[in-house]
């Protein structure tokens, strides 16, 4: 495969890239859709595999996929080394597939790697795999004018327009949406991103 990330790179090291810390909106998932026996999760661009790990150490059945194979050899360790096992393996988010059904998905910091052809049927693929009252989560970059790209922005990564995302969930539940800048500190040097986020609940 190709090496169509600069992630590969940013992965080779013992160092985790982004801490080994989950994301705050595990909790948030994890208080809509607590774990109990049977429970799939599925992480779409795992990264190292901080937020993976993390829910499988919770109870739950953890599935996770990332382009990069350094990313993935550093989950499965991080996941040996806190005790848990989880089915982590190298794919593409564009035309990755999978025979099961999940209760939560989510994918931080990854669906702005979606080509523009493919956003419809990802989003398809989505409802297809999650269960009834099932849970997503999802976030993604968004273009404004008034910010500079960021120093660290990633080779095949494309911005998104405001509310973009929110429009491939029409007929889900919505539990939260919002579009916020922020400040970051990843490559080392301070910047700003727009992000919208959304959490929801698929009805039917």
């Amino acid at each position: 495969m190709s090496i169509r990330t600069n992630y590969e790179k940013w992965y080779e090291g013992d160092e985790f890239y982004w801490g080994t810390d989950p994301a705050d909106f595990c909790d948030i998932l994890i208080g809509l859709c607590p774990p109990s026996s049977g429970k799939k999760v599925l992480d779409i661009g795992c990264g190292e595999g901080k937020d993976a790990v993390y829910m499988a150490q919770k109870g739950y059945e953890v599935t996770a996929f990332d382009l990069t194979d350094n990313g993935i050899r550093k989950t499965l360790k991080l996941a040996a080394d806190r005790g848990v096992k989880i089915d982590a393996y190298v794919d593409d988010i564009n035309t990755f597939g999978t025979d099961k059904m999940f209760d939560i998905v989510y994918s931080t910091g990854t669906v702005q790697y979606l080509f523009d052809e493919n956003k419809k049927g990802f989003f398809e693929k989505i409802g297809r795999i999650t269960k009834k009252n099932g849970f997503v989560y999802f976030n993604v970059f968004v273009d404004k004018p008034f910010l500079e790209l960021p120093p660290d922005w990633d080779i095949e990564e494309k911005m998104w327009k405001s509310g973009e995302l929110f429009s491939f969930f029409p007929d889900w539940k919505v539990h939260h949406i919002d579009e916020i800048i922020f400040e970051d500190l990843s490559g080392g040097i301070p910047h700003f991103h727009c992000m919208d986020t959304i959490i929801c609940e698929k009805m039917v």
